[in-house]
């Protein structure tokens, strides 16, 4: 039976092998776009976070929030005579709000809301790059270093804003002491 097919010419041999060439470089790409863009595994995220030292963060974070709360109060007694019974007062309290802090913020009451965000913010590939960074003596160095930096960069903050705050706190008072008499004038 006589070939309907026509001969090939070299010129149509290149396209062909050309044509399937970029096809396969195409799905090759696409397959590593998608791969690159897929959200991270819970795992790898976990390792993430574990690795950064996001739980000694948090630590750190219920121990400032504790602090705050306790100095707000330790603020409104300045000048006050402390009986025993408000220094009860006082120390029921810390309890409190200790309980309640520690409540909210531990770890594993944050872990699942953390790997939710990092899922819906990265890439596997980016998460793997991150990863690969905190393994480096670089990342083991920042995560080692990063809450005395912290420390100090309170420290110096506080030093800073310290005197800022004082004038904030005199315009506010200022401020109330209008109001007041604004408020004083309506009927």
């Amino acid at each position: 039976m006589p070939s309907t097919a026509r001969p090939q010419t070299v010129a149509g041999y290149f396209m062909k092998h050309i044509s399937r060439t970029i096809i396969a470089f195409l799905t090759v790409a696409a397959a590593t776009a998608f791969a690159a863009g897929t959200k991270p595994s819970e795992a790898s995220v976990r390792e993430l976070l574990q690795l950064s030292g996001a739980p000694k963060m948090i630590d750190m974070s219920r121990g400032q929030l504790v602090g705050m709360a306790t100095g707000v109060v330790q603020q409104a007694l300045q000048g006050r005579t402390l009986t025993p019974e408000i220094k009860k007062i006082v120390s029921d309290n810390g309890a409190k709000v200790t309980a309640l802090v520690n409540e909210a913020l531990k770890w594993e009451a944050v872990e699942p809301m953390f790997i939710d965000i990092y899922q819906s913010q990265m890439t596997q590939e980016e998460v793997d790059g991150i990863v690969a960074f905190y393994r480096s003596p670089a990342g083991k160095a920042l995560v080692e270093k990063m809450p005395a930096v912290m420390r100090a960069s309170n420290q110096r903050m506080q030093q800073q804003l310290g005197p800022v705050m004082e004038r904030v706190k005199q315009v506010q008072q200022e401020t109330m002491l209008q109001l007041q008499a604004e408020f004083a004038k309506q009927p």
